[in-house]
């Protein structure tokens, strides 16, 4: 059966919001053009203009169907784990997997639009108001969980909300710039503690062994946890 005039509108729609989405992240939105997006969505320049009216408006359209945070997104999946520890950890490998198309392309996706909007009011305006509705939702999830799992949080519901958001979004950058600095132990272990969970749902760490550290060794950081590693 042959698609209406409006199936195909809306098809072309999300062909260019995807093509743009993974180019902008890709390449950074300045450097992007219209007749490359146009190329990536198999549509032509006309397509964006008619249904966007141009860079600009594409921009808008694509931040205004960006409806929730990374976190709001995936507070819904914690639901798949059987311990407070394992909804975490679900959280994590989600936000950390740059290897994955999707992930990897919506958390580049995220730093251009932040660049952008240092340098756009209008664009700095819908992100604000996105990242408040955000984290507002964000906030009540987070609350319910916590009394859940009877944890205690650091900070109040909304706070909480904004430093889960940016623990997050920092630990992912900083694997994709030096994968071996953010193992999933240390950033589950992170957001556990900003989440207060109780120490009886994290895992017990073995006693530290002994043994002579020579000057030209440096010890390991299960046998040294308090010491921050050099950078």
């Amino acid at each position: 059966m042959s698609k209406t005039q409006e199936e195909r509108k809306a098809e072309t729609r999300a062909r260019l919001l995807a093509a743009a989405a993974e180019l902008f992240a890709e390449q950074g939105i300045d450097a992007v053009s219209v007749d490359a997006v146009a190329e990536a969505a198999g549509r032509t320049s006309g397509a964006v203009y008619a249904h966007f009216g141009g860079k600009q408006g594409l921009l808008m359209a694509l931040l205004d169907s960006w409806k929730d945070s990374v976190l709001t997104v995936l507070l819904a999946e914690v639901a798949v784990s059987d311990s407070p520890r394992g909804q975490l950890g679900a959280v994590w490998d989600n936000v950390a997997d740059t290897a994955g198309e999707s992930s990897g392309s919506w958390s580049l996706l995220e730093h251009e639009l932040w660049l952008r909007a240092t340098r756009d009011p209008e664009v700095a305006d819908v992100i604000r108001v996105r990242n408040a509705e955000a984290r507002r939702y964000s906030a009540r999830q987070l609350a319910g969980w916590a009394a859940s799992v009877d944890a205690r949080p650091t900070a109040a519901p909304e706070e909480l909300a904004v430093l889960v958001k940016a623990l997050l979004t920092g630990l992912a950058m900083q694997r994709r710039l030096d994968p071996g600095s953010v193992s999933d132990d240390l950033a589950v272990q992170g957001l556990s503690t900003l989440l207060g969970l109780p120490e009886d749902t994290l895992p017990r760490r073995p006693p530290a062994r002994s043994r002579s550290v020579s000057p030209t060794t440096s010890p390991s950081p299960t046998e040294h946890p308090d010491e921050e590693p050099h950078r």
